[in-house]
């Protein structure tokens, strides 16, 4: 490089670090370089103690302490904090040592206790849990998580909560949504107000509206089941419709489609075929299969029957309530 060049680049690092050395200490050209302190801006390495005030940075940033506030903070590359960050948005690989906060990461995230943020896109593991608007990727938290929205694959080693999830979630003793629309594992049991999909509860079940897969290691309960259930002990809802498996007993006001349990109970209609050693109905549009079986809307000693019933008809009881 002639000395010239050498000459201006010497006295544009001497300016430049004039100009910043109240707040930071600037090894720049052009903005790109090295930056020692709480520098607003730089494109390189930055190592600072406390951040504050931060707009834009590209490149690696190292911050030793805990931050204040940033609200326009923008970091695209390498984040590493010792305690943590506090950003708008985080865009590449985010480590903190306690837990970040900000309105949006993207990319991948590690916090040693967790996070708080607006939304997370990519990978974000939180070794004791998190709390966000909007995941969309891969969420873990060591103990648990608490979304608004989670798209794709959330992991809570005790549980998670969430609004709506869309994809796979996964609770190490349950989870506790409003909707679920995909894959659902709740280590104990899940509890959701809809949910369609496959769902399977260590112990058990319970939404308002359940379609799809549905298994409850001791039971099922919902207002409305449609697909294929299975409870192990039991399976309870005001409506089934499908292939439905309860352990030791079934019951529904209304049960469409086929049953099997120990005792299957039909309080008002079964359209369809119910399996177990004691099958009641009300009304029945079907087959009863069992040691006995009770078809109500059958004439006299009809209504009462060992090893099979039948009752074909078409027409339907009215919904009412049935004692």
């Amino acid at each position: 490089m002639p000395r010239f060049s050498l000459f201006y680049l010497g006295i544009f690092l001497i300016i430049n670090v004039a100009n910043s050395f109240a707040s930071s200490l600037d090894l720049t050209y052009r903005g790109y370089g090295i930056s020692f302190g709480n520098s607003k801006r730089i494109n390189g390495l930055r190592f600072n103690l406390v951040d504050k005030g931060v707009e834009r940075i590209n490149g690696a940033n190292f911050t030793f302490w805990v931050p204040k506030e940033s609200p326009d903070a923008v970091v695209n590359g390498l984040s590493f904090g010792l305690v943590g960050f506090d950003a708008k948005e985080l865009n590449g690989a985010s480590i903190a040592g306690i837990g970040v906060t900000g309105e949006e990461v993207c990319g991948i995230a590690i916090g040693g206790v967790g996070f708080a943020t607006g939304s997370i896109k990519g990978v974000a593991l939180g070794t004791v849990g998190f709390a966000c608007g909007q995941v969309k990727g891969i969420a873990i938290g060591g103990i648990g998580m608490a979304a608004e929205s989670i798209n794709g694959f959330a992991l809570g080693g005790v549980g998670a909560a969430a609004d709506e999830v869309n994809g796979v979630a996964i609770g190490g003793i349950g989870l506790g949504c409003q909707i679920i629309n995909g894959v659902a594992l709740g280590g104990i049991g899940i509890g959701a107000e809809r949910i369609a999909g496959i769902t399977i509860g260590g112990i058990g079940v319970g939404a308002s509206e359940i379609t799809g897969l549905t298994i409850g290691g001791a039971g099922v309960g919902a207002k409305q089941i449609t697909g294929f259930t299975v409870g192990g002990l039991g399976v309870g809802a005001k409506n089934i419709t499908g292939f439905t498996v309860g352990g030791i007993k079934l019951k529904s006001h209304n049960l469409t489609g086929l049953a099997i349990a120990g005792f299957c109970k039909a309080k008002r209609n079964l359209s369809g075929v119910s399996v177990g050693l004691f099958n009641y109905a009300h009304f029945l549009n079907g087959v009863q299969i069992g040691i006995l079986n009770y078809c109500g809307n059958n004439p006299g000693f009809l209504k009462l029957l060992p090893i099979i019933n039948i009752h074909l008809r078409k027409d339907r009881q009215k919904d009412r309530s049935v004692n």
